[in-house]
């Protein structure tokens, strides 16, 4: 099962004009246009569409391309500050809730991860949920040792230091900034492995990563940490890429 996630800003005052076209319904139907399901989240000056279902990215470029359907995204525009952005995520979805509670947000002081964090804020905003922040620190540094005259790599314990912590207290001072009370973890190891185990083991209902990837809704190449998130959990995963947009439905 596969989620895409669409966010966009609403402007100044719309949000009424926003939750009459949601009471409205939606303008497609979601089992006709092969979807399982399409949902609509709204809150604090943000509006989020999830498409679920299999080989979603794909579906999303159909119905992009056919103009009865694309149409019905088209009322929002009026609506919106600016294009909607690609939260760029493939899910694994095994929840049945639409509510959150714990979001866990890796960063690593990037600015995709920035990204991440500050998306992973918005979410944390519009549920009322705890957001929490995690970096991996690695378990080892490799140094290069000269020995007779030739480098060679040598690999030594990692020592923590402040700036392991870094990308947490920015990230926690971001989300004070919204009024959001965080918590924040250092974890070490693997990654991808870590950030999947601390989710599972705070029993989050959300994990958002950061990637370095491109393209709009197809094709798009996760960076390496955020494809194993990807493979390894199971719960919902948002891959947030820098600058994405999905022009097509604005």
């Amino acid at each position: 099962m596969q989620r895409v996630a669409v966010i966009a800003h609403l402007r100044s005052g719309a949000e009424d004009e926003a939750r009459k076209l949601i009471d409205a319904g939606p303008p497609f139907d979601a089992r006709d246009a092969g979807l399982t399901a399409h949902s609509v989240f709204l809150g604090n000056g943000l509006v989020i569409f999830l498409f679920e279902g299999d080989d979603v990215e794909q579906r999303l470029s159909d119905l992009a391309r056919d103009p009865a359907r694309a149409a019905g995204f088209g009322v929002w525009a009026t609506l919106l500050t600016q294009s909607p952005q690609i939260a760029r995520e493939a899910y694994h979805w095994n929840g049945e809730e639409n509510t959150m509670k714990k979001i866990v947000i890796a960063t690593d002081g990037s600015p995709p991860a920035l990204e991440a964090v500050e998306t992973g804020i918005e979410l944390a905003a519009e549920h009322d949920a705890q957001p929490i922040f995690v970096h991996v620190a690695p378990t080892t540094d490799v140094l290069a040792v000269v020995n007779f005259g030739m480098a060679a790599p040598a690999s030594v314990p990692h020592e923590l230091d402040q700036h392991d912590r870094a990308s947490l207290d920015e990230a926690v001072e971001l989300a004070a900034q919204k009024g959001l009370e965080a918590k924040a973890e250092l974890l070490r190891g693997n990654a991808a492995h870590a950030i999947v185990a601390y989710a599972d083991s705070v029993d989050a209902d959300l994990i958002v990563v950061g990637s370095r990837g491109h393209g709009a809704i197809a094709g798009a190449l996760l960076g390496s940490v955020s494809s194993s998130v990807l493979r390894q959990a199971t719960r919902p995963v948002v891959v947030v890429r820098a600058a994405a947009r999905v022009e097509a439905l604005a």
